[in-house]
C-alpha cells in the first residue's frame, strides 16, 4: 500500500486533473485531505480488536457516500460551485482506491473490498507499481524500506503531477 506520500501525490493528481486550469487552494488542501481519508480505518482496529484496513472505507460504495456528504458540507460553507468540488474532492478520494489497488498487499484480505456494500470481496491488481510497507515497529516504520518506497512513489507519480500541471497551465491560456 502506498505511503500518505504517495496517496498525497495521488490527490494533488486528482486536483490537477479536475479544477479545470482554477487554482484553490482550499479545495486544493481538502483534495489532500480527501486523499488520505481512506486510511481512516486504522482508526477502528484498535476499538474492534482487529484490523479494518482496506475494507469498506476503500471501496465505490464508500466513496458514492463520501461525495454526498462533501457535498452536502460543500453547500453548508456556500462554496460558489459545490457539485463541482464534490467531484474533485471524490476523485482524490477516489484516487487513494486506485494507487491501494495498484501495491502489494502482504497482510490478508489482500487487496480492497472495492464493491462494499454490494460484495464483500477483495480486488488486488495482478500487476503491483506500488511494494508493501512495513509497519509494526517505529524502526520498521522510518526504515529503509519505507524511505525507498517513498523515493518510488515520488519517482512514479511526480511525472504525472507535473504532467497534469503543466496541461492545467496549457488549458488556462487557452482560454
Amino acid at each position: 500500500m502506498p505511503t500518505p506520500v504517495g496517496h498525497a501525490l495521488g490527490g494533488l493528481a486528482a486536483y490537477l486533473a479536475t479544477r479545470g486550469g482554477r487554482k484553490d487552494w482550499a479545495l486544493l488542501i481538502a483534495s489532500l485531505a480527501s486523499a488520505l481519508l481512506p486510511d481512516l480505518d486504522f482508526l477502528i482496529g484498535p476499538f474492534a480488536g482487529r484490523s479494518y484496513h482496506h475494507y469498506f472505507t476503500h471501496s465505490l460504495g464508500f466513496a458514492a457516500l463520501f461525495f454526498g456528504v462533501a457535498y452536502v458540507l460543500l453547500c453548508r460553507i456556500q462554496r460558489a460551485a459545490p457539485w463541482r468540488d464534490a467531484w474533485v474532492m471524490t476523485g482524490a478520494y477516489l484516487s487513494h482506491i486506485i494507487l491501494d489497488l495498484l501495491a502489494k498487499d502482504t497482510s490478508p484480505p489482500f487487496g480492497v473490498e472495492l464493491l462494499w456494500p454490494l460484495s464483500d470481496a477483495f480486488f488486488i491488481s495482478p500487476v503491483a507499481v506500488f511494494t508493501d510497507i512495513w509497519r509494526g515497529s517505529l524502526a520498521l516504520l522510518f526504515g529503509l524500506h519505507n524511505w525507498t518506497a517513498v523515493g518510488w512513489e515520488v519517482l512514479v507519480l511526480s511525472p504525472l503531477v507535473g504532467l497534469l500541471w503543466w496541461l492545467g497551465r496549457l488549458r488556462a491560456q487557452l482560454e
